[in-house]
């Protein structure tokens, strides 16, 4: 009975309980728990990150105190501005104890230094001839410098200190006040700015590392080094407030940045997800095994219903690979599946399609026998119609005798205009698609020979053709439809003299601008209007079929534009692509 039921229920069956099982199993005991532990992580990584900014901050500030206070003591003053040496050395023992009251102060403080303009000088540790050199570091604001190297020897552990300082000026002499009279500068143990001291997860510390405004590391409880440490260091002060997940030593470590505004540094942390979630790690191990046991259990229904649906599947692909063999559409016998419910009621419809196909096969052979039949009636009537035509050749033939006859006879207008005709006539049905544009203004030049013959003086006709504009290819036939549009529309109705233009140029976007003007009757804006939409095919057909000869070959941002005044008179302008002699049409145009 199984079996009998629809594919629907039974794949809905194994879905329900496959999604049950994961959702108890991954989200509830697993995905919801590191969820937790990371949100927890995050809170107290900040809080310890706000702890040590609040440090460094009120470290600068007791720092910038301490400055404030050296610089502008009397003794300090009057020690900057002193020349007289007997007096500067009494001086001298006055803010020695000061100096040295103020290195004692604060853990961290290894020197402390005076320097004066005059020469004076005074250090509590011997270090004035490194920091002098960074004297343009600093103005009246106090300011620490980044990573600095001071040289003490072996007195003091280390090479590279702090420089926090200022510039001093005089606040008491009448005859200096508000002059810059000398610089004070406190060395200080980077170390001791913020001490780092985090508890350890899962017996791992979290990482921290502060950078200053030099990019150099100057604290940290890592005492890894390496390109690889210096490459994370790199990535992350990069994040700037964000959190992410970079690789270190291998692992993947979640990674929180934060700015120093007092050192212009940055605060990193970095605690390995291994170390984060391990307290989990065996949660997700029991998760797998009991994985394994749901997918045991259901690997027994999963077993019937896949046999179950495979194989009718089966007997489907092979009626199919049956009917491949016998090289028709339509099956010799009707298939017959066993199985589910839906596959009893697809293989009746099948049945049922492909007797449908066959009748349709049927229908549509004789349908195609009686259209071949039609097109090779269509075929030898357009065979008869060509084969009545004139042959162009009895027509060249009779151009000559015609020619021939004029010049015997004496009369040579009879004999040019003959030649131009037939100069036309070879032009329009023989040669390339495409031609230069100096070939067809020849053939327009034939034509207009023939309508002056006509016209007489009625309208006068001038070209303005530039050089590289003669060697473009233009389409063929594009300029004789549109100069007897001129003629016949423009200049034939006009009453006085009229005149006939034709100019050719190439443009600063690289296109062919030719150009038919004449000042005859013109047309009215609405008739103008409707030729540029392409919607007037009256009297104008000849235009009308340029314009779609020229989008045809060329594209649809060239085309034709018309321009015209009534009584003023008419411009064509043509736009074609630049396509000089050396263009060579590619086979797919």
């Amino acid at each position: 009975m199984f079996s009998k039921i629809t594919i629907r229920n039974q794949l809905f069956f194994l879905a329900a309980s496959t999604f049950v099982l994961l959702v108890v199993i991954f989200l509830v005991f697993y995905s919801q728990n590191k969820h937790i532990i990371k949100q927890k992580n995050d809170e107290y990584t900040l809080n310890m990150i706000s702890q040590l900014q609040h440090d460094i901050s009120s470290y600068k500030n007791s720092m910038d105190n301490l400055l404030m206070n050296i610089a502008y003591n009397p003794d300090m003053q009057e020690f900057m501005l002193e020349k007289d040496y007997g007096k500067k050395y009494e001086i001298s023992k006055k803010i020695g104890s000061v100096l040295n009251n103020a290195r004692l102060m604060k853990d961290g403080i290894v020197d402390v230094i005076v320097v004066g303009n005059s020469g004076n000088f005074y250090s509590t540790f011997g270090g004035n001839e490194y920091v002098t050199k960074y004297q343009q570091l600093f103005s009246a604001t106090p300011f620490i410098t980044g990573l600095k190297e001071v040289k003490y020897g072996s007195n003091i552990a280390g090479s590279h200190f702090f420089i926090a300082g200022l510039s001093i000026f005089a606040a008491y002499d009448p005859e200096f006040i508000g002059k810059q009279i000398g610089y004070c500068y406190l060395v200080i143990d980077a170390k001791e700015i913020a001490p780092i001291s985090v508890p350890k997860i899962d017996g791992e510390e979290m990482k921290f590392y502060l950078i200053d405004r030099d990019h150099q590391l100057f604290s940290s409880n890592d005492m890894a080094s390496g390109k690889e440490i210096t490459d994370f260091l790199h990535t992350a002060e990069n994040l700037e407030g964000q959190s992410a997940t970079l690789m270190l030593n291998g692992e993947r470590n979640i990674v929180h940045t934060e700015r120093i505004p007092e050192l212009g540094g940055t605060i990193i942390s970095a605690v390995s997800e291994k170390a984060l979630y391990a307290e989990i790690r065996e949660l997700r191990l029991n998760v797998f095994y009991l994985l394994l046991t749901a997918m045991f259990i259901l690997s027994l229904p999963f077993t019937l219903i896949m046999n179950n649906l495979m194989k009718p599947i089966r007997q489907l692909a092979n009626f199919i690979k049956g009917i491949r063999t016998q090289q028709s559409v339509a099956p010799k016998e009707n298939i017959h599946l066993e199985g589910y419910f839906e596959m009893t009621i697809l293989s009746s419809k099948l049945n049922t399609m492909f007797n449908e196909i066959d009748s349709l096969t049927q229908n549509l052979i004789q349908t195609n026998v009686q259209l071949y039949k039609v097109e090779i009636e269509k075929k030898q009537a357009e065979l008869a119609f060509l084969q009545s035509q004139i042959n162009p050749h009895f027509l060249y033939n009779t151009f000559e005798m015609i020619k021939g006859m004029a010049s015997i006879k004496g009369v040579p207008e009879i004999k040019e205009l003959v030649q131009d005709l037939s100069r036309i006539f070879r032009y329009s049905i023989k040669g390339a698609e495409e031609v230069l544009l100096q070939e067809e203004l020849d053939m327009i030049s034939a034509y207009l020979r023939i309508q002056k013959a006509r016209f007489k003086e009625r309208f006068d006709i001038q070209l303005d053709i530039s050089s590289d504009a003669l060697k473009c290819l233009v389409p063929r036939m594009i300029l004789q439809p549109i100069v007897e549009n001129a003629i016949i529309h423009g200049l034939e109705p006009l009453t006085m003299k009229g005149l006939l233009l034709i100019t050719a140029e190439i443009d600063p976007f690289h296109r062919l601008i030719i150009r038919v003007t004449d000042n005859g009757v013109g047309m009215h804006d609405d008739v103008v209007a409707s030729m540029n939409a392409s919607r007037d095919r009256g009297q104008h057909i000849g235009i009308h079929n340029v314009a779609n000869r020229i989008k045809f070959m060329c594209g649809d941002e060239f085309g034709i534009t018309i321009l015209s005044v009534e009584n003023q008179g008419t411009e064509v302008v043509m736009q074609l692509p630049f396509k000089g002699e050396d263009y060579v049409q590619s086979p797919a145009s």
